[in-house]
């Protein structure tokens, strides 16, 4: 299965919005994540869409043993040899529907903004769960519920109004825990939507023990360089979770 990362057009276009420092990846995704994190010395960590491993880099910084990092995206794999390569890291062409044949275990499963690309939630958290040790920690990221869940019917929609001075989003088809298909990047990609209850739910049958769960937000520091995070307040553009098994 051709990742949409490998299409040269989006790769680019990706790797040109991640260069500006000023993102919300940078801002608000990375120091929520890096805040639910557990001491990491000595841990084994298997990433999941480890992307061009910038945080592969991180878990080697602050002791972890060892990290087999994964992505479906051959071209992200190569730029994280070539950007963040390490002794102890491992970085493997595989998508996530496939971790399944591993044959080790960890004390961490971390995933950044990864798994509303997989259609069988289900199997993807028994197969976390059958390669986490006792007592080990999956944390992941993922897009908020409240934007995966509007279905448009065209791309020209507009999914903000302003009411005087006050914001507001369209919300629609929450309930509809199917897949959405839309562009980014000018290339068509496709997502799968599920609920809080839906996600909260399938940890629960899969056997896990939820720590912790967030939706994103700007810091003042995020909303001073980039004041339209502020509207963080009104949507959250992620949820992020922390379950143990």
């Amino acid at each position: 299965m051709k990742n949409v990362y490998d299409n040269e057009m989006f790769f680019n276009e990706y790797q040109t919005m991640r260069a500006v420092e000023i993102n919300a990846n940078n801002l608000i995704e990375n120091p929520i994540m890096k805040s639910m994190l557990p001491d990491l010395n000595g841990k084994t960590i298997l990433d999941l869409g480890c992307g061009d491993g910038n945080m592969e880099t991180y878990f080697v910084k602050n002791g972890a043993k060892k990290v087999v990092a994964l992505d479906l995206s051959e071209n992200m794999i190569a730029e994280a040899k070539k950007i963040n390569n390490h002794d102890n890291v491992e970085y493997y062409v595989m998508g996530m529907e496939d971790i399944s044949s591993i044959n080790q275990k960890f004390d961490i499963v971390y995933s950044s903004l990864a798994f509303h690309y997989i259609q069988d939630f289900n199997k993807l958290l028994n197969d976390i769960y059958n390669l986490l040790n006792q007592g080990g920690i999956l944390i992941y990221s993922q897009e908020s519920p409240l934007s995966t869940a509007p279905i448009f019917e065209n791309d020209n929609y507009q999914s903000k109004i302003f009411i005087g001075n006050k914001r507001y989003n369209l919300l629609s088809d929450y309930c509809n825990q199917t897949e959405r298909n839309n562009y980014w990047n000018g290339v068509p990609v496709t997502k799968y939507h599920r609920t809080y209850a839906g996600i909260v739910n399938a940890l629960i049958k899969n056997k896990f023990n939820i720590l912790e769960m967030q939706d994103s937000y700007a810091s003042a520091e995020a909303i001073a360089l980039c004041p339209k995070y502020a509207y963080q307040n009104d949507k959250p553009y992620f949820t992020f979770v922390k379950a143990e098994k």
